[in-house]
């Protein structure tokens, strides 16, 4: 039996009637996916996902990669699943098919990979990556390389990887020592080590491309100076064949707390021979070109917090309903009960709930502005669609990814000590979620961007389109029957939000470090904020569709025990109140908290 219970019901309303994705098909380059189409490739990804690739969590983590001998190894079913993967498009299957993707929205393929994640994130990490590595190839390469490797990394049969962290650098990428030296064929010879390299290698790859940031002997220091280059393992013959072996070597592999089935590397680059690379774009420019493929494996990322943080609530509101202990809190003589029935369990599904479904929604709304960018007709609308996404893909990373540790450990509260034990996956959950908020720039590194990049983009216009839009649904939202309390918190958490960031920027102009000892905590704030609003726009478009099932928006427990549909609404509405009653109404005093000036942390000689 599968471990992956997924809730196909609330990705269909985001669908068709939270984001309207039906809207998609008349943009150019998607007029064969109507809704139909779209919700046809969903089930069938989502079927893979829980039949599939869900199947290999358990030995991904038991049995881990291992580095035998120089070869890795993958765990038991990952190279026959990979095939199946493969054959099923679903390696590429938002990218052009003029190199063998499927093209489809990636809407509709951000839903699938959520499934994929929940299914087993090790896994589904390999084609993510080697996804983006070769879009990055498909849009900076020349005609040469993208002959070489796009199709073939699209298709799986070949991997990729991105290759910035060394050993001394850590997070400052500026430091690193890799370089590259000019041979005589426009080609460069790589030298230097690299570290933390997810799905470095694996066996059922024929080759595998790593994109290197190096510095090319004489270019400036830091990440002005860094030239991004294609090394593949294995060299290409000019026929199209693979040719010999790049002195490309993976030298040892990571013992993780999670994600033990993707081989985390370290990889030598010319220790035993030249290692050839080859120069993606322009030079000097590696840093610039290399966000594209960071911000795709953000957004990846908090993909992966909001697939662990569903899975891991769905499995403890099983369990709950399951598991008998305790009689109830009206009547101690009574026989024991199912734990849902005890408040605080209760308490702690309403607080997953929330978390898991708002951050869905916050990673489906970033999915959809991606779409607008890469296939809109009006220039205007893909304009604030970058802007929208700009700003929100440092939340979508950060914040889905610390509230998913929090909600796996919320599930393992919910299954008690049977959640501390292998007998059930929450722990693996809770294990492997944990990366999601380190890597691919930590999430203090994502509040620095946030506040140090983001607030300032184009004079603080970002910030300012979103306040406004916010300011626009507010005056929509206060006139909807019992949703006063969602209006009223907010509100108030936006004029919150709105005073922390005047008081951020004046304050950065006399005291950097000051403004930015809050740079994590008003990424909070912010998230709290855009994850409320779309769970507001949730209860209010549950509301109509109560009020036209049953009459009412407010069914009694016996209504929605009846009606699976009225329970599901319902539930859209408690989110919303449970969340604005227990998180955003706490914002005022977050601002309060942000703006007090304390300087303990910088004063103290720890």
């Amino acid at each position: 039996m599968s471990h992956l219970i997924f809730d196909k019901r609330d990705w269909k309303f985001l669908m068709r009637e939270h984001l309207h994705l039906e809207r998609l098909a008349s943009f150019p380059g998607l007029a064969d996916y109507d809704i139909e189409t779209m919700e046809a490739v969903f089930d069938e990804g989502v079927k893979f996902a829980v039949e599939r690739v869900a199947s290999v969590n358990e030995a991904s983590d038991r049995e881990g990669a291992q580095l035998i001998a120089g070869e890795m190894k993958t765990p038991t079913g990952f190279p026959e699943l990979w095939a199946e993967t493969r054959a099923g498009g679903w390696t590429a299957a938002p990218h052009t098919p003029e190199f063998g993707g499927q093209g489809l929205p990636y809407s509709v393929v951000n839903a699938v990979y959520e499934a994929f994640n929940g299914g087993c994130q090790a896994f589904t990490m390999f084609f993510q990556l080697t996804s983006g590595a070769g879009h990055l190839i498909e849009s900076f390469g020349t005609d040469a390389l993208k002959a070489s490797f796009v199709e073939r990394m699209y298709s799986g049969e070949f991997g990729g990887t991105m290759c910035l962290t060394e050993p001394q650098a850590g997070s400052a990428v500026g430091d690193a020592r890799t370089s590259a030296t000019p041979l005589d064929d426009d080609t460069y010879a790589i030298e230097g080590n690299k570290i933390f390299i997810s799905g470095g290698d694996a066996e059922f790859y024929a080759n595998v491309v790593h994109l290197v940031l190096a510095r090319v002997k004489g270019d400036p220091e830091g990440t002005r100076g860094l030239s991004l280059f294609a090394v593949p393992k294995h060299k290409m013959n000019a026929d199209g064949s693979i040719g010999a072996y790049n002195n490309v070597q993976v030298t040892g592999i990571e013992h993780k707390m999670g994600i033990n089935g993707s081989p985390t590397c370290a990889i030598s680059f010319g220790a035993d021979g030249q290692t050839v690379g080859y120069l993606v774009g322009v030079r000097g420019n590696g840093m610039a070109q290399m966000f594209q493929m960071m911000n795709e494996a953000r957004i990846a990322c908090g993909l992966q917090g909001v697939a662990l943080a569903n899975a891991a609530y769905q499995q403890a509101l099983a369990y709950a309903k399951d598991r008998k202990q305790g009689p109830p809190i009206e009547d101690f003589a009574a026989p024991s009960v199912a734990i849902i029935r005890h408040p605080d369990v209760r308490r702690n599904l309403m607080f997953m709930k929330a978390y898991a479904e708002g951050t869905r929604a916050l990673a489906a709304k970033a999915a959809y502005h991606v779409d607008v960018v890469v296939h809109g007709a009006d220039a205007a609308e893909r304009e604030r669609s970058q802007d929208a996404l700009d700003l929100m893909v440092p939340v979508v990373k950060a914040y889905s990814t610390d509230k998913a540790f929090r909600v796996c450990e919320l599930a393992v509260q919910v299954f008690g000590g049977y959640g501390y034990c292998r007998e059930y996956p929450v722990e693996q959950y809770l294990r492997d979620v944990k990366i999601a908020s380190i890597y691919e720039g930590t999430n203090g590194i994502q509040a620095m961007d946030l506040l140090g990049r983001k607030m300032r983009q184009k004079g603080g216009a970002l910030f300012m389109g979103y306040v406004q839009e916010l300011a626009g649904f507010l005056e929509r939202l206060s006139s909807i029957e019992g949703l006063a309390p969602v209006h009223k918190a907010l509100a108030k958490a936006q004029g919150s939000l709105g005073e922390v960031a005047f008081w951020l920027s004046s304050t950065a102009a006399k005291d950097r470090a000051l403004a930015m000892l809050q740079a994590t905590p008003f990424l909070e704030l912010l998230g709290d904020v855009m994850v409320g609003q779309l769970l507001a726009e949730q209860a209010e478009i549950a509301t109509a569709a109560l009020q036209a099932r049953c009459g009412t928006a407010r069914p009694t427990l016996e209504q929605q025990e009846a009606d699976a549909e009225v329970a599901f609404y319902a539930g859209k509405i408690a989110a919303a109140l449970f969340f604005a009653n227990e998180v955003l109404i706490a914002a005022p005093s977050k601002a309060k908290a942000m703006t007090s000036g304390e300087t303990a942390a910088l004063n103290y000689a720890f």
